[in-house]
């Protein structure tokens, strides 16, 4: 039986919270083991626990970084959903932070997780916060093994 919008919205929450929790067991949870994020879409997808756990590796190598999920909107429509948030990144040891604003499409599995993540982002969707220097991390980065 296809997910439901509330189930849509519910896993939505708990993928921001996984992200301002600094939780990455949570977040592996909402995912299929088969699932695809593309982050931003337009690069290759990373597949599986195995991918999605290196992207979040990528997102957290440096213990310093830290990361909140500020949502400004939900959708949910049948067994997708949208989030459109901004990920606030902030290096303060360095006084260096990051506000990208992003618009995530997710599509649910019959079993209510993640099979398909899709990142909207470019660079027009990046700003440094208020007194922060502009941190851009290198995405290439995320794909080195």
């Amino acid at each position: 039986m296809p997910a439901t919008p509330e189930q849509v919205r519910q896993v939505i929450q708990q993928y921001a919270r996984a992200w301002s929790t600094n939780d990455k067991a949570l977040l592996l949870s909402l995912f299929a083991e088969d699932a695809e994020w593309s982050d931003p879409v337009g690069t290759p997808p990373f597949r599986g626990h195995a991918g999605i756990g290196a992207f979040w590796d990528f997102a957290h190598q440096d213990p310093r970084r830290q990361l909140t999920a500020q949502v400004h909107r939900i959708v949910a429509c049948g067994n997708e959903g949208l989030l459109d948030f901004t990920m606030q990144v902030r290096v303060p040891a360095e006084k260096q932070g990051l506000d990208l604003h992003v618009v995530d499409r997710f599509v649910l599995d019959d079993q209510g997780r993640i099979r398909i993540a899709q990142a909207y982002w470019d660079e027009q969707s990046a700003s440094a916060p208020p007194g922060l220097a502009f941190f851009a991390p290198n995405l290439d980065e995320a794909y080195q093994k």
